[in-house]
């Protein structure tokens, strides 16, 4: 078939001059660029992706690529250079990034690089013409390389308006059509000789436009880095000017005169970007100043610049050259108003100080200045503290791209005020932020908030850009409650917060800062008008808030009602188990998981809480609220409630839902008991916990604006707790109320109290919870309806005689439908069979089966003459099954759950640990291995792709459980470290997922950023932060 041209033959030379022969020479100088962005900064958030970039000088290891690709915080850069066969890795580093216009210089290594061929592409500021057909080479779409075509439309295009903060301004960008995607940024824009002209910067979405940077600044900056200067100066007078055509700045008063003599009239400079072929079609207008800003005094918006130091100024490369040479000096500038010629002096400002080098670390927030182009796209003045994060701390009300005016009242001007301002803010405390949303129309104004300082959480720290150094290298310091630490270098000593350590012995200000209120014995307490079941309750009821940052949800299901900002939060209600020991109970929707912040009100007491036991099976969480500090009052919190004990509810009877509405209000409603029968509450993947075998009371009409409470009689003599289950169906989140029955809450609820009267007696002792556990068959259950087993056929039905026993007690029988991996009936039952008996006694119902198990623990525990269950206390039951009509008799050893969820856990290289869940082996044998819960934005668990939920081996070692992370990361840290060539270090990771599935991956560490970090609770409920040596 004839070739007809078309194609070219890759076995025959290419013709010199042909773009086949250019590409060849200039593709193995293309890199396609892994960034990965390790804090929040600016308006780039954390997190890794890809760009393309291309070699200008290899002999000094120079690469040019745009701004935002490598962003302007912390980063990690890796380049591929893709052109080659080779495909050679290297580390890069930022050695100029420009303070207003897209594009940066990093630098590299060129002795790593043993198989690459030397290649460079240079420069050509003077060379991009209108109609001039170019190649844009790069990583398109993340394709690695792919090449497009295009021809350049124009020369002179004011920059693109993209979607965030940042926004390049006083230069011309050149608009073609080559239709340029995602990945493709960085890349160069190459003409018929092999050189750039342009640097490819954005794309219009839905059309082939491509806006690509003119190189003229960029020749300028790339020779003062080759000359090794670290800083190069960028003038600005914090006036942005928009290039308008010459009927617009006629309509606004300039001279025609003027424009034919002086504009058109005149011979171009030399190095501009207008020429005889192409002459200027217009002037430049001021579009915006800087609020506060000299700038903003003398210029305004619609000034037409006329001249600048005396010279004429039309072209943004003449306008970029002078203010350039004038940094620190006065310039003169004159422009038409309104058809007046006004003539101004203004100082030029080097535009490297008006953006930040320095960041604040607090709890998972980072906070910075305020930056140039945030002020002068949201006209606000270049002061106060930019929200890069909210974190733990500020996400409670502000939201990320905030900016913060105050706290407590004294202004935040500037990174050293608010740093000064949080050290006197004690850990735990309340205070106040004045902050605005620049983005806002709403909340342009300050806005007023409250929010709890939690330096437990993370490591504090200020972070600062070396100004010295050739490689941006960022330093650090601890920043502690009220003091000021020495700076730490990057190089390796590491400090570490020990307030973060505290535990409330320790720390006098545990309680939060909302003090505790008692009413004032001078006045007359007013009569309440609440009656029945409220006024009854009300002095037992509580106000519980979880909260938590997004990094940290394990166990919660985010929906729209508990996402605010950057923070997930929980409310609902609980009561006053011992008010003595400041004992509450409340359910999982409520506090669904130990990781988080705490609070309890009840009237106009406030204080923290931490868990104290939160039930394995159902939704029932035991908090203890944190002490009062010295010279608090020592009254109880609240009432005891009081727990019917002998009447059950039925179908049809009547009770009172009591609880909190949205506002916290306490409220009560009657309501109808609609059935009592097994609840159907559905696993869910990512895996959460759920309610299960509960038969529980569903009423006739649950209320839609309460989320949880208590059921009582008249009363006030509480009858069941009322939970919540959520389910997830379609992209919408579902809740419906359920009832748990007094009579499973009073064996946990009778245990507690125990408890908390034998720690009352003996005041050193601490009141724990390892004493209480629950025994569990580890299966899950559900109905089957008898009469649908007696019409099973013949080899299937169970026999007659047990259908007699079964149907003597009830109409149902339990059927296994889940087992836990590694549970007591792993191997030992399976989905489908029928539980019939527990020790010889027949059982229908799961509340039988629980009776059954506890009843055989008390056994047990006669026997052995153990007096606390936290021993080894070894209970054995009997379990009669049917398996296909055939009875099986099985003995099983019943496991002691104890308190559930997840009270230690670390982050290795940003994946957050921890033990596999049970949620997690309900759905059947999973990998030895720890779980992977979250991967942290900007890691290098994210940057290297680490796939799978478990992480089962490191360096080929196995990792069943944290210590054995923990001694893993010891055995490796030589191999982690760099070596004495400057290669780097991997680790090698291996995954695996739920379905079996192994994946192997190379791990960099990052020990400055991303250090060893564990996270645990101890015996008191407290959490702490002990970050461990970079390794």
């Amino acid at each position: 078939m004839a070739n007809n041209g078309r194609y070219s033959n890759p076995q025959s030379p290419a013709q010199e001059g042909s773009w086949q022969a250019i590409l060849d020479q200039v593709v193995p100088a293309v890199v396609a660029l892994q960034v990965t962005a390790v804090r929040s900064f600016q308006d780039d958030c954390a997190g890794a992706h890809g760009g393309t970039g291309f070699v200008v000088d290899w002999d000094k290891g120079l690469m040019l690529t745009n701004r935002h690709v490598c962003t302007c915080g912390p980063e990690r850069t890796t380049a591929t250079f893709v052109g080659c066969p080779a495909m050679e890795e290297v580390s890069c580093s930022i050695a100029y990034v420009d303070p207003v216009h897209d594009f940066a210089i990093l630098k590299f290594d060129p002795e790593q690089l043993r198989q690459t061929p030397k290649a460079e592409i240079a420069l050509d500021p003077t060379g991009c013409r209108v109609g001039e057909e170019v190649r844009v080479v790069g990583n398109d779409s993340l394709e690695k390389l792919q090449i497009l075509s295009g021809t350049v439309a124009r020369i002179d295009r004011n920059p693109p308006d993209l979607a965030g903060d940042y926004h390049d301004e006083n230069t011309f960008y050149v608009l073609a059509s080559s239709g340029t995607r995602g990945g493709s940024s960085g890349s160069p824009v190459l003409n018929r000789q092999g050189r750039a002209i342009a640097l490819n910067a954005a794309a219009m979405d839905g059309t082939m436009h491509a806006f690509y940077l003119p190189l003229h600044r960029v020749a300028r900056v790339l020779e003062a880095v080759r000359a090794g200067k670290t800083r190069v100066p960028r003038g600005t007078l914090c006036a942005q000017l928009a290039y308008t055509s010459f009927p617009e700045v006629l309509r606004l008063g300039v001279a025609q005169s003027f424009i034919a003599k002086s504009v058109l009239g005149r011979e171009l400079p030399q190095g501009g970007t207008f020429s005889k072929a192409t002459p200027p079609g217009g002037m430049l207008q001021v579009r915006r100043c800087m609020k506060g800003t000299p700038a903003s005094e003398a210029l305004q918006v619609g000034d037409v610049l006329l001249e600048l130091n005396g010279q004429p100024c039309v072209d943004f490369v003449l306008w970029d050259a002078e203010l350039d040479a004038s940094v620190g000096e006065k310039v003169n500038l004159a422009v038409c108003r309104g058809g007046e010629r006004v003539e101004v002096q203004l100082t030029v400002q080097d535009q490297h100080d008006l953006i930040p080098h320095d960041f604040i670390d607090l709890a998972f927030g980072i906070f910075h200045n305020v930056p140039y182009q945030t002020a002068q796209k949201h006209h606000i003045p270049l002061k106060g503290i930019y929200v890069a994060h909210a974190g733990f701390v500020f996400g409670e009300s502000v939201t990320s791209d905030a900016v913060i005016l105050e706290l407590n009242g004294t202004p935040c001007d500037d990174l050293h005020a608010f740093e000064s301002a949080l050290q006197q803010i004690p850990n735990k405390e309340y205070f106040s932020v004045g902050w605005m949303l620049p983005k806002s129309n709403m909340e342009r104004n300050m806005c007023m908030s409250e929010v709890k300082m939690l330096r437990h959480w993370s490591t504090c720290r200020a972070w600062s850009l070396d100004p010295v150094c050739d490689t941006r290298s960022w330093t650090w310091r601890s920043l502690r409650e009220g003091t000021k630490m020495e700076g730490v270098e990057e190089q390796g000593q590491e400090q570490h917060a020990e307030d973060a350590d505290a535990t409330p012995e320790q720390t006098p200000d545990s309680q939060a800062s909302r003090p505790e209120v008692e009413a004032s014995p001078k006045k007359k307490a007013r009569k309440s008008k609440v009656e029945g079941a409220l006024a009854a309750v009300e002095p037992s009821l509580c106000a519980v808030t979880f909260r938590t940052v997004q990094q940290f949800d394990m166990d919660l299901i985010v929906d729209s009602e508990n996402q605010e900002g950057d923070m997930l939060f929980c409310r609902g209600a609980g009561v006053v188990l011992d008010a003595d020991a400041g004992l509450i109970l409340t359910d999982r929707t409520t506090v669904p998981q130990l990781l988080g912040d705490i609070e309890v009100m009840l009237g106009e007491s406030c204080r923290s809480a931490s868990v104290l036991f939160m039930h394995p099976i159902h939704s029932l969480v035991v908090l203890k609220v944190d002490p009062l500090p010295e010279g608090g009052s020592g009254l109880p919190f609240g009432r005891s409630a009081t727990f019917e004990e002998e009447t059950a509810l039925e179908p049809g009877d009547e009770c009172e839902i009591v609880g909190m509405d949205p506002r916290g209000k306490p409220f009560s409603q009657k309501l109808k008991v609609a059935e009592i029968r097994m609840g159907n509450f559905e696993a869910r993947w990512p895996p959460r916990w759920h309610e299960r075998n509960l038969e529980a009371i569903i009423l006739a009409e649950s209320p839609t604006h309460m989320t949880s409470g208590v059921l009582c009689d008249s009363q006030g003599r509480i009858q069941g707790l009322h939970a919540l289950t959520t389910l997830a169906e379609e992209n919408t989140v579902n809740r419906h109320g359920y009832g748990i029955p007094t009579a499973i809450m009073l064996p946990f609820v009778n245990q507690i109290r125990s408890m908390a009267v034998a720690s009352a007696s003996v005041p050193a002792r601490p009141l724990a919870a390892k004493s209480l556990v629950v025994p569990s068959l580890e299966v899950i259950f559900k109905v089957a309806e008898l009469p649908k087993l007696r019409r099973l056929p013949a080899k299937l039905r169970p026999s007659a005689q047990w259908l007699s026993k079964l149907s003597e007690i009830g109409n149902c029988v339990l059927c296994i439908s889940a087992v836990t991996g590694g549970g007591p009936c792993d191997q030992v039952a399976a989905e489908g069979d029928l539980l019939v008996a527990v020790c010889g006694e027949v059982v229908s119902t799961a509340r039988a089966v629980e009776a059954r198990l506890l009843q055989a623990v008390a056994e047990a525990r006669a026997l052995s003459c153990q007096d606390n269950l936290d021993e080894a206390l070894i209970c054995e039951v009997q379990l009669t099954l049917l398996r296909r009509g055939k009875v099986r008799q099985v003995q099983v050893k019943v496991p002691m759950l104890p308190s559930d969820g997840t009270s230690r856990l670390l982050c290795w290289h940003g994946l957050l640990l921890r033990e596999t869940p049970r949620a997690v082996r309900e759905f059947g044998t999973v990998p030895s291995g720890v779980y992977i819960c979250q991967t942290m934005l900007g890691s290098p668990g994210e940057a290297n792709g680490i796939e799978g939920e478990f992480l089962v081996k490191v360096n080929g070692m196995p990792t069943p459980d944290l210590d054995a992370v923990l001694a893993v990361t010891k055995e490796v840290e030589r191999d982690i470290k760099t070596t004495a060539g400057g290669r780097r270090a991997h680790v090698r990771v291996e995954s695996a997922d739920s379905k079996g599935r192994h994946f192997v991956r190379p791990l960099e560490p990052d020990p400055l950023f991303w250090p060893l970090v564990e996270l645990s609770q101890d015996a008191h409920g407290a959490w702490s932060c002990d970050e461990r040596p970079s390794c």
